[in-house]
């Protein structure tokens, strides 16, 4: 059962300790590519036109009645 603990724990720290230094050896592109993004101003995001429903019989239900 003790070996078992230490086996687990190994893997753990061995986990931890890989993605520590993969974090640390990261691309220098992608912190340009990241500069680059948070540079440019926001533009507004358009509205999404009004779209209406067609017409339906007085007896259909209304198509987003589970909505509700």
């Amino acid at each position: 059962m003790l070996a078992m603990m230490f086996v687990s724990a190994g893997v753990v720290a061995l986990l931890i300790f890989c993605g520590l230094r993969n974090a640390a050896r990261r691309d220098p592109q992608v912190d340009e590519l990241i500069e680059d993004v948070s540079e440019k101003p926001e533009s507004p995001k358009p509205t999404p036109a009004r779209v209406e429903a067609p017409k339906s019989e007085p007896w259909e239900k209304n198509g987003d009645w589970w909505k509700k």
